[in-house]
């Protein structure tokens, strides 16, 4: 898999929101980050798949699955949030 797989998903904004939240529930997912509810599910396996994020659940009910950054993630991440910040810097110049 290559960068060009993260660019047709909300990957990125993922990886953001949790670099910032640490772990978030599928359904804190969908309320916060402005996307689909299709393209979040399409871009979860593909983040696991790169290794970069890790999902548990509960095995009693209510079953909530927790989605977190594993350390590969939190140093993708933290790349992603540093380009996002020299963008929004050079754009306010």
């Amino acid at each position: 898999m290559s960068i060009s797989e993260l660019e047709q998903t909300t990957a990125l904004r993922i990886l953001i929101y949790l670099l910032k939240r640490g772990t978030a529930s599928r359904t804190d997912l969908r309320k916060d980050i402005d996307a689909s509810v299709a393209a979040i599910y399409n871009a979860l396996p593909k983040l696991r798949k790169l290794g970069l994020i890790k999902e548990e659940g509960k095995g009693s009910f209510p079953f909530t699955i927790h989605v977190s950054l594993t350390e590969k993630g939190q140093k993708v991440a933290e790349h992603i949030a540093e380009i996002e910040r020299i963008l929004t810097e050079h754009a306010e110049s």
